[in-house]
């Protein structure tokens, strides 16, 4: 009983995340049914082109447009919309050379998670003095614990794959990109304080995660052709509420599975 307690917060998580495929079926029933009722419609509304492009645009929506999958959908979406219009510049030529150069700006533009550990090291520093100053300079045996960069997880995988074992005590987060190639990170040893996110960008690609039992694990990331697989134990699982695993991102031609041992 306890442990179906436990599992149901994350099966009322999973319903959840599906409310923007559900507004994107919605739009196109409802563009068709428009169309049915004798209203003017262009042909190339109910274009794959187009459908790629409008779920570029509710995958950017969903995830604030951070993250670069949203980007390369839009980017092909518009090259062969335009070469639909345009066919004899044949564009669709190009549509690789593009997408590679767009995923290579994605990958160095990208802002990472792991680059805050600075900030967050200095913020430590200046509540630590401010603490020690209200206690007249009285320091503890038990300090609260430093931010390093052993507490963010940074992991860029192309043409390759990257297996990463964390430790961390104080895991908060960080982001991993795939492109043609995979990440396995191994987190059974790390630990974690309130909510944390791991950002996953999976493009002809995949991510495996194996997580503690004790982590209650919510999923927000969007998979286009594509599958995000929950196959941890779930008599097993004893969610945590203060420990809380935020994935977010977006796969295409890839995916995420998640396991706990």
């Amino acid at each position: 009983m306890e442990n179906e307690q436990n599992i149901e917060p994350i099966r009322r998580h999973k319903r959840g995340s599906h409310i923007w495929g559900g507004l994107l079926l919605l739009a196109i029933g409802g563009l068709l049914l428009a169309k049915q009722t004798g209203a003017f419609i262009p042909e190339w509304v109910f274009t794959w082109q187009m459908l790629l492009i409008a779920i570029g645009i509710i995958t950017g929506i969903k995830h604030q447009f951070r993250g670069g999958g949203w980007i390369i959908l839009i980017l092909i979406g518009g090259i062969f919309m335009y070469d639909r219009f345009q066919p004899d510049l044949h564009l669709y030529r190009y549509i690789w050379p593009l997408v590679l150069i767009g995923i290579g700006m994605v990958i160095i533009l990208k802002p990472r998670r792991s680059h805050r550990w600075r900030h967050d090291k200095r913020r430590f520093k200046e509540k630590f003095e401010r603490w020690k100053e209200q206690n007249h300079g009285f320091v503890p045996g038990d300090t609260p614990h430093d931010y390093s960069k052993e507490d963010y997880l940074d992991v860029t995988s192309v043409f390759g794959g990257v297996k990463k074992i964390v430790v961390s005590k104080n895991f908060r987060g960080g982001d991993i990109t795939n492109f043609m190639g995979g990440t396995e990170v191994n987190l059974s040893q790390a630990d974690i304080q309130g909510t944390i996110t791991l950002d996953t960008t999976n493009i002809f690609g995949g991510t495996k995660l194996i997580v503690p039992a004790s982590w209650e694990v919510k999923s927000e990331a969007t998979a286009i052709f594509g599958g995000i697989e929950d196959k941890r134990d779930l008599h097993a699982i004893k969610p945590d509420p203060a420990k809380v695993l935020i994935i977010d991102g977006t796969c295409i031609f890839g995916g995420i599975e998640i396991r706990n041992y």
